[in-house]
């Protein structure tokens, strides 16, 4: 029988809120699973309810949970890139729960993703990741993306037709010559 069992957890000066499946596994592996924002602990369409509960039905315990400001936690909504201590309060109350769980892996989607990557090097407990269309940026990505937007906005630009129609355009300096 599928044994479900809600946590309420500190994380500074804050009560975060998540549900723990499979409390009754004895497994030393569980899954966090690191919600996007903004979600909160069940997920859009009930996504992260129903992949917990398929994996207590394997003997896999998860813990789901509200970041700070987010559901039924408390406290002041933060970028994903600011949730370390959320994750980390995270796996002290899901090992607290099951005293067995010697090993945490961090299943993430977009900014939960990248969420996940960021916190793992930080924390010997976490031993795997899974991460879902992980939102990053480079250096390179965002060059391209700038480029790609900033040329098809030019040529969608009536002042730019203007400038060349009228010759005050320096096509050749444009055009690296």
């Amino acid at each position: 029988m599928l044994e479900e069992r809600a946590l309420a957890f500190p994380c500074q000066g804050e009560t975060l809120v998540g549900l723990l499946s499979g409390a009754n596994a004895s497994s030393r592996r569980g899954v966090l699973i690191v919600v996007g924002g903004p979600q909160y602990r069940a997920g859009s369409h009930r996504q992260f309810t129903l992949l917990a509960r398929q994996l207590a039905a394997r003997g896999i315990p998860s813990l789901r949970f509200d970041y700070r400001g987010m559901g039924d936690s408390g406290g002041a909504p933060h970028q994903f890139d600011m949730v370390a201590d959320d994750l980390r309060a995270a796996i002290d109350a899901f090992q607290a729960a099951l005293p067995g769980l010697q090993e945490v892996v961090l299943w993430g989607l977009c900014d939960g993703a990248a969420a996940a990557l960021f916190y793992a090097h930080r924390d010997a407990r976490v031993t795997g990741l899974v991460l879902l269309n992980p939102w990053a940026r480079s250096a390179a990505g965002l060059a391209r993306a700038t480029l790609k937007h900033y040329y098809w906005q030019r040529l969608r630009d009536p002042a730019f037709w203007r400038k060349l129609g009228s010759g005050r355009l320096a096509l050749g300096a444009s055009l690296g010559g």
